[in-house]
Protein backbone atom coordinates (compact mmCIF):
# COMPACT_ATOMS: atom_id res chain seq x y z
CA UNK A 1 0.00 0.00 0.00
CA UNK A 2 1.36 3.42 -0.98
CA UNK A 3 1.89 5.78 1.94
CA UNK A 4 0.05 9.09 1.62
CA UNK A 5 -0.06 12.32 3.53
CA UNK A 6 -2.27 15.36 3.53
CA UNK A 7 -0.58 18.63 2.62
CA UNK A 8 -1.95 22.07 3.38
CA UNK A 9 -1.93 24.47 0.45
CA UNK A 10 -2.09 28.22 0.09
CA UNK A 11 -4.32 30.13 0.01
CA UNK A 12 -7.47 29.60 2.06
CA UNK A 13 -6.28 26.48 3.88
CA UNK A 14 -6.99 24.03 1.04
CA UNK A 15 -5.53 20.53 1.41
CA UNK A 16 -4.44 17.79 -0.96
CA UNK A 17 -3.43 14.15 -0.40
CA UNK A 18 -0.13 13.08 -1.97
CA UNK A 19 1.35 9.59 -2.36
CA UNK A 20 4.98 8.88 -1.51
CA UNK A 21 7.42 11.65 -0.58
CA UNK A 22 6.85 15.23 -1.67
CA UNK A 23 8.26 18.58 -0.64
CA UNK A 24 6.83 22.07 -0.89
CA UNK A 25 9.16 24.72 -2.29
CA UNK A 26 8.69 28.01 -0.39
CA UNK A 27 7.92 30.97 -2.66
CA UNK A 28 7.87 33.73 -0.04
CA UNK A 29 11.01 35.46 -1.33
CA UNK A 30 14.05 34.56 -3.51
CA UNK A 31 16.46 34.18 -0.58
CA UNK A 32 14.19 31.73 1.25
CA UNK A 33 13.63 29.75 -1.96
CA UNK A 34 17.37 29.56 -2.74
CA UNK A 35 18.30 28.47 0.79
CA UNK A 36 15.64 25.76 0.78
CA UNK A 37 16.65 24.46 -2.66
CA UNK A 38 20.33 24.30 -1.66
CA UNK A 39 19.49 22.19 1.40
CA UNK A 40 17.20 19.96 -0.63
CA UNK A 41 19.72 19.36 -3.41
CA UNK A 42 22.53 18.65 -0.96
CA UNK A 43 20.34 16.07 0.76
CA UNK A 44 19.20 14.43 -2.47
CA UNK A 45 22.40 14.60 -4.54
CA UNK A 46 25.01 14.19 -1.81
CA UNK A 47 27.99 16.23 -0.67
CA UNK A 48 30.86 14.56 -2.57
CA UNK A 49 33.20 16.99 -4.32
CA UNK A 50 32.71 15.23 -7.67
CA UNK A 51 29.01 16.12 -7.51
CA UNK A 52 29.61 19.85 -6.99
CA UNK A 53 28.74 20.78 -10.56
CA UNK A 54 25.61 18.62 -10.53
CA UNK A 55 24.49 20.28 -7.30
CA UNK A 56 25.16 23.76 -8.66
CA UNK A 57 23.33 23.12 -11.95
CA UNK A 58 20.37 21.54 -10.16
CA UNK A 59 20.10 24.44 -7.71
CA UNK A 60 20.19 26.96 -10.55
CA UNK A 61 17.51 25.10 -12.50
CA UNK A 62 15.17 24.72 -9.53
CA UNK A 63 15.58 28.33 -8.38
CA UNK A 64 14.94 29.53 -11.94
CA UNK A 65 11.82 27.35 -12.17
CA UNK A 66 10.57 28.71 -8.85
CA UNK A 67 11.16 32.28 -10.01
CA UNK A 68 9.21 31.65 -13.20
CA UNK A 69 6.42 30.09 -11.15
CA UNK A 70 6.17 33.17 -8.95
CA UNK A 71 6.13 35.32 -12.07
CA UNK A 72 2.94 33.68 -13.34
CA UNK A 73 1.21 33.77 -9.95
CA UNK A 74 1.87 30.26 -8.58
CA UNK A 75 1.08 30.09 -4.85
CA UNK A 76 1.89 26.41 -4.20
CA UNK A 77 4.88 24.56 -5.71
CA UNK A 78 5.11 20.85 -4.88
CA UNK A 79 7.90 18.47 -5.95
CA UNK A 80 7.82 14.71 -5.65
CA UNK A 81 10.94 12.88 -4.54
CA UNK A 82 9.63 9.30 -4.35
CA UNK A 83 6.33 7.76 -5.37
CA UNK A 84 7.18 4.63 -3.33
CA UNK A 85 10.01 4.03 -0.85
CA UNK A 86 13.19 3.74 -2.90
CA UNK A 87 11.44 4.58 -6.19
CA UNK A 88 12.49 8.06 -7.40
CA UNK A 89 9.71 9.99 -9.07
CA UNK A 90 10.71 13.50 -10.16
CA UNK A 91 7.58 15.50 -10.90
CA UNK A 92 6.32 19.01 -10.24
CA UNK A 93 2.81 20.11 -9.33
CA UNK A 94 2.05 23.83 -9.37
CA UNK A 95 -1.10 25.69 -8.34
CA UNK A 96 -2.30 29.19 -9.18
CA UNK A 97 -5.61 31.06 -9.16
CA UNK A 98 -7.05 32.66 -12.30
CA UNK A 99 -10.24 34.45 -13.27
CA UNK A 100 -12.94 32.79 -15.34
CA UNK A 101 -12.73 33.49 -19.09
CA UNK A 102 -15.34 35.92 -20.38
CA UNK A 103 -17.06 33.05 -22.20
CA UNK A 104 -17.80 31.39 -18.84
CA UNK A 105 -19.52 34.29 -17.12
CA UNK A 106 -23.10 33.57 -18.22
CA UNK A 107 -23.09 29.95 -17.01
CA UNK A 108 -21.03 30.82 -13.93
CA UNK A 109 -23.46 33.57 -12.92
CA UNK A 110 -26.30 31.06 -13.33
CA UNK A 111 -24.50 28.68 -10.95
CA UNK A 112 -23.76 26.02 -13.58
CA UNK A 113 -20.01 25.49 -13.10
CA UNK A 114 -19.84 22.51 -15.46
CA UNK A 115 -21.33 24.56 -18.27
CA UNK A 116 -18.97 27.41 -17.36
CA UNK A 117 -16.01 25.07 -17.75
CA UNK A 118 -17.30 23.82 -21.10
CA UNK A 119 -17.78 27.37 -22.37
CA UNK A 120 -14.50 28.79 -21.13
CA UNK A 121 -12.18 25.84 -21.72
CA UNK A 122 -13.42 24.30 -24.97
CA UNK A 123 -10.10 22.54 -25.67
CA UNK A 124 -10.23 20.62 -22.37
CA UNK A 125 -12.05 17.42 -21.44
CA UNK A 126 -14.53 17.54 -18.58
CA UNK A 127 -14.43 15.21 -15.61
CA UNK A 128 -16.10 14.74 -12.25
CA UNK A 129 -14.35 14.71 -8.86
CA UNK A 130 -15.49 14.69 -5.25
CA UNK A 131 -15.67 18.48 -5.26
CA UNK A 132 -17.61 18.62 -8.55
CA UNK A 133 -16.76 19.21 -12.21
CA UNK A 134 -13.28 19.97 -13.48
CA UNK A 135 -11.57 20.29 -16.86
CA UNK A 136 -8.28 18.75 -17.96
CA UNK A 137 -5.79 19.38 -20.74
CA UNK A 138 -3.19 16.72 -21.59
CA UNK A 139 0.05 17.04 -23.56
CA UNK A 140 2.57 14.27 -24.24
CA UNK A 141 6.03 15.31 -25.45
CA UNK A 142 8.46 12.81 -27.00
CA UNK A 143 12.22 13.28 -26.96
CA UNK A 144 14.61 10.95 -28.76
CA UNK A 145 17.88 10.32 -26.91
CA UNK A 146 19.94 7.86 -28.92
CA UNK A 147 17.82 4.76 -29.39
CA UNK A 148 15.57 5.63 -26.45
CA UNK A 149 12.34 7.60 -26.59
CA UNK A 150 11.67 9.64 -23.45
CA UNK A 151 8.14 10.81 -22.67
CA UNK A 152 7.12 13.87 -20.68
CA UNK A 153 3.51 14.13 -19.55
CA UNK A 154 2.05 17.58 -18.96
CA UNK A 155 -1.35 17.96 -17.37
CA UNK A 156 -3.40 21.03 -16.56
CA UNK A 157 -6.48 20.78 -14.37
CA UNK A 158 -9.06 23.56 -14.12
CA UNK A 159 -10.88 23.32 -10.78
CA UNK A 160 -13.65 25.80 -9.90
CA UNK A 161 -13.70 27.16 -6.38
CA UNK A 162 -16.93 26.03 -4.71
CA UNK A 163 -18.34 29.56 -4.62
CA UNK A 164 -17.63 29.99 -8.33
CA UNK A 165 -15.56 33.14 -7.74
CA UNK A 166 -12.47 31.92 -9.63
CA UNK A 167 -10.71 28.76 -10.76
CA UNK A 168 -7.71 26.88 -9.44
CA UNK A 169 -5.21 25.80 -12.11
CA UNK A 170 -3.10 22.74 -11.27
CA UNK A 171 -0.20 22.07 -13.63
CA UNK A 172 1.71 18.80 -13.45
CA UNK A 173 4.95 18.04 -15.28
CA UNK A 174 6.09 14.40 -15.25
CA UNK A 175 9.32 13.74 -17.19
CA UNK A 176 11.01 10.54 -18.37
CA UNK A 177 8.15 8.08 -18.05
CA UNK A 178 7.70 4.82 -20.00
CA UNK A 179 3.91 5.09 -20.42
CA UNK A 180 1.56 8.02 -19.71
CA UNK A 181 -1.60 6.18 -18.66
CA UNK A 182 -0.74 5.14 -15.08
CA UNK A 183 0.67 8.57 -14.30
CA UNK A 184 -2.37 10.35 -15.74
CA UNK A 185 -4.60 8.19 -13.54
CA UNK A 186 -2.39 8.90 -10.52
CA UNK A 187 -2.70 12.66 -10.96
CA UNK A 188 -6.44 12.34 -11.48
CA UNK A 189 -6.58 10.75 -8.02
CA UNK A 190 -4.34 13.44 -6.55
CA UNK A 191 -6.56 16.22 -7.92
CA UNK A 192 -9.65 14.36 -6.71
CA UNK A 193 -8.24 14.58 -3.17
CA UNK A 194 -8.34 18.40 -3.07
CA UNK A 195 -10.44 19.66 -0.17
CA UNK A 196 -11.63 23.24 0.02
CA UNK A 197 -12.29 24.84 3.40
CA UNK A 198 -15.87 24.76 4.55
CA UNK A 199 -17.62 28.11 4.11
CA UNK A 200 -18.06 30.10 7.27
CA UNK A 201 -21.63 29.91 8.57
CA UNK A 202 -23.59 33.07 8.01
CA UNK A 203 -24.68 34.94 11.12
CA UNK A 204 -28.34 35.86 11.17
CA UNK A 205 -29.07 39.42 12.13
CA UNK A 206 -30.60 39.84 15.56
CA UNK A 207 -34.15 41.19 15.54
CA UNK A 208 -34.48 44.77 16.58
CA UNK A 209 -36.04 45.45 19.93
Amino acid sequence: MTATRQVRMAPDEMTIVLPGTWTRVPLDDPDTTTAFVKRLVKRQVGTADRLARARRDTVQDLVANAGQAVGIGVHTYLMSLEILPGVPFPAALLFLDVDWPDESHGARDAGDLEAALAAGFEDAELGEARFGAFARRTELVEQQVGDETLLTLRLEYVVPYPDGSRVLLARANVPNIPHPEPFALLFNEIIDSISFPAPEPSVAAEPRA
